[in-house]
């Protein structure tokens, strides 16, 4: 499984929400995230790190809980 990691860094706290810089490629994005999901003492200027993967067993049962309620649906309309 292919894990993308990456670190932002933490350009400023507004209220509730943190603005944190993402790198993509030579450039910088800006992406609004929950102060209340973030570390314990982040503050501006820090750096935090991400580590994204698929959660392949999640998306598994999902799609057997979307199977099993379209079964469901046309079992109930045929009768």
């Amino acid at each position: 499984m292919s894990v993308v990691k990456l670190v932002a860094t933490v350009d400023r706290i507004e209220g509730e929400y943190a603005v944190l810089l993402l790198p993509v490629g030579e450039q910088e994005i800006a992406v609004d995230w929950p102060v209340a999901l973030l570390p314990s003492g982040v503050r501006e200027g820090s750096k935090i790190k991400f580590g994204l993967s698929q959660d392949e067993d999640a998306e598994a049962a999902a799609r057997q809980r979307v199977a099993n309620l379209l079964r469901k649906l046309t079992q109930g309309t045929s009768e």
